[in-house]
């Protein structure tokens, strides 16, 4: 079978594992959305926040390092690094765990105690276990194990319905559902996954890896990660401050009905990433070419019909009924979808520098685009909600042309000739 033909059939398996692996995140952040009352919503988007912060730390650190290196491995070969990245990645997995600790000081003020130490004891052990399961699933595909990665998250949705619609039942406590359901639903899929590669997991290893040298390469996609993850916490705590809880609120419903244009593309990244991150490796244009115009082709054309159904309350879509909230200021879920696609139009070129080995500029171009980031969430004081997507949308279009610019350089094949950003200046050559 070609290397065409095997991308072609392995990209319906990596949008179905993203797509369920979103669906499990849906659910909960649906239950969440709709029983909260309209404060109690905004603290849990802080707590979600500051979730995908400490999950940054933990799976950037020692988890995309090991991704990386094991594209220069023979394909056959790859999972058999999976047992020693997952031992190596547990500390930081427990330093992000920490990230809940924030959250909980945050929403001490206004938010019932019953409440915050709910959300902080069940995303806490979230922070640990969802990176992990996210390491396995990236390394299945790099593998060329998608169908088993798609497998894993089938499991993840459907325990984690399971344990929403048992915990509705029994009367759990609502602030211990939401992320309480992801951690029993992030387990089940770790052992399942685990249990159907056990045989080539168990394979000698082509190379040893080690923490000190993980770790020094993984804390350039620390902080690379950390520029868009702190960002975005900061204009959570900004839009809360300078508009209202209730505010940020609605703009957390819309995130949830505009999160599948990013499930769409993570599904197609998790494809075409590894032969892109092979494509800056070897520095080959032409691979580079042919995964880009298959990925720009698909997500614009999947962001523009879901803009239609969506993007407003209108009588051929069901969702205003399912998530009222999202729709009560008018637009906010079309200018979403919009700030999403912007997003999402830069994820290939994040895998093809770090293959090419630009950890460092990546790094730089996280915390130049996070400034626009932060400034459209200093406009809340008269866009409100709409905040949040004004600096997604403003952050994603720097990261894009700055990036694009980086892979121009890459693809000369010469660091001397790579155009980089004056600001950039010669310290982050490699």
């Amino acid at each position: 079978m070609s290397e065409g033909s095997s991308i072609r059939r392995r990209l319906p398996a990596g949008i179905v594992d993203t797509a369920f692996s979103s669906l499990s995140t849906f659910v909960v952040g649906f239950t969440a959305v709709v029983r909260f009352d309209d404060v109690d919503r905004g603290a849990y988007a802080l707590f979600f926040a500051a979730y995908l912060m400490g999950e940054l730390v933990a799976n950037e650190w020692v988890f995309t390092p090991s991704e990386v290196e094991s594209i220069s491995t023979p394909t056959a070969g790859r999972l058999s690094l999976l047992p020693r990245s997952l031992i190596l990645g547990l500390g930081p997995c427990l330093v992000g765990s920490t990230a809940s600790l924030i959250a909980l000081g945050l929403v001490w003020s206004y938010t019932p105690a019953a409440v915050a130490v709910g959300l902080a004891a069940t995303s806490a052990p979230l922070i640990v276990l969802s990176p992990m399961q996210n390491h396995i699933r990236r390394m299945l595909h790099i593998a060329a194990r998608s169908s088993v990665a798609a497998v894993m998250s089938v499991v993840q949705f459907g325990v984690a319905l399971g344990a929403v619609l048992m915990g509705t039942w029994v009367d759990l406590p609502l602030a211990w559902l939401p992320f309480g359901a992801l951690v029993s639903a992030n387990v089940a899929s770790i052992l399942i996954g685990v249990w159907i590669v056990r045989h080539p997991m168990r394979q000698p290893a082509p190379r040893r890896l080690e923490f000190r040298e993980l770790s020094v390469r993984g804390l350039w996609f620390v902080i690379n990660g950390a520029a868009s993850a702190i960002a975005g916490f900061a204009v959570a705590v900004v839009i809360s401050w300078l508009a209202s809880p209730e505010d940020l609120g609605y703009a957390e419903s819309a995130r949830i009905v505009a999160q599948p244009i990013l499930v769409f593309a993570t599904g197609l990244t998790a494809v075409l990433g590894p032969r892109v991150m092979e494509a800056g490796l070897g520095r080959d244009g032409m691979l580079s070419r042919s995964a880009n115009r298959v990925y720009s082709v698909m997500l614009f054309g999947a962001g523009g019909g879901y803009l239609i159904l969506v993007g407003w309350d209108w009588d051929w879509s069901p969702v205003p009924d399912i998530v009222p909230s999202a729709y009560v200021l008018t637009g906010l879920v079309a200018l979403t979808v919009v700030a999403n696609v912007v997003v999402a139009a830069m994820f290939l070129q994040l895998h093809e520098l770090a293959g090419a080995g630009r950890e460092r500029l990546l790094a730089a171009i996280g915390w130049i685009a996070s400034v626009p980031m932060v400034g459209g969430g200093l406009t809340a004081g008269f866009t409100g909600a709409y905040a949040r997507s004004i600096g997604l949308a403003l952050a994603g279009s720097m990261r894009y042309i700055l990036q694009r610019r980086a892979l121009r350089g890459v693809y000369r094949g010469s660091d001397v000739d790579q155009p980089k950003p004056a600001l950039l200046g010669r310290w982050f050559k490699r």
